[in-house]
């Protein structure tokens, strides 16, 4: 009986200190002054002009980066884009091994049917959430196109699935801070 109490006690411990752990990762906040989407993805097409894959917001090294993905070429590149500067920091390059090739993102159709643009996903987000966009990503899941994107808002983080066929929303989720 004692052995049970220590392991359980020994569990909550472990689980109570990755959950600190993860807190303070959450409660870290972007800075306000952060160039925004449209500016990273200017910015990394200036240096690989091709298809924008996804973008995304991260923290590194205490600062705000985008890193944008972009398809040229059967090659991926990863841009990463200062947040506040817009300045590219480092350019990772690899093979494109996506499967995915029903799908050309130039033409935006999959299986004859339209995908809407990035723009358009934006603008039906934006009918359910009021923040700034700082992550979109076109993703093929469940046997459809669907735009994933995240938003800060003045509570705190919300994502959002919109179809990329039908325009309907599939999921909203608000991570209330």
């Amino acid at each position: 009986m004692k052995k049970i109490i220590a392991i359980t006690l020994a569990a909550v411990v472990v689980l109570g200190g990755g959950v600190a752990i993860n807190h303070s990762f959450a409660e870290e906040k972007q800075p306000a002054d952060v160039i925004g989407i449209d500016k990273a993805k200017e910015a990394a097409q200036k240096k690989v002009d091709g298809v924008v894959e996804d973008v995304e917001l991260e923290m590194e090294n205490g600062k705000s980066t985008y890193e944008v993905e972009v398809d040229k070429d059967n090659k991926e590149y990863d841009i990463h884009v200062d947040g506040t500067t817009a300045a590219i920091s480092r350019v990772d390059e690899r093979d494109d091994n996506d499967d995915d090739d029903d799908f050309d993102d130039t033409n935006a159709t999959a299986t004859n049917k339209t995908v809407i643009t990035e723009k358009e996903a934006i603008e039906i987000a934006k009918t359910k959430i009021d923040g700034e966009l700082i992550e979109i990503e076109l993703d093929h899941d469940d046997g459809r196109y669907e735009y994933n994107m995240e938003f800060r808002t003045a509570n705190g983080e919300a994502e959002i699935t919109v179809n990329a066929e039908t325009k309907e929303i599939i999921e909203l989720e608000h991570d209330d801070e």
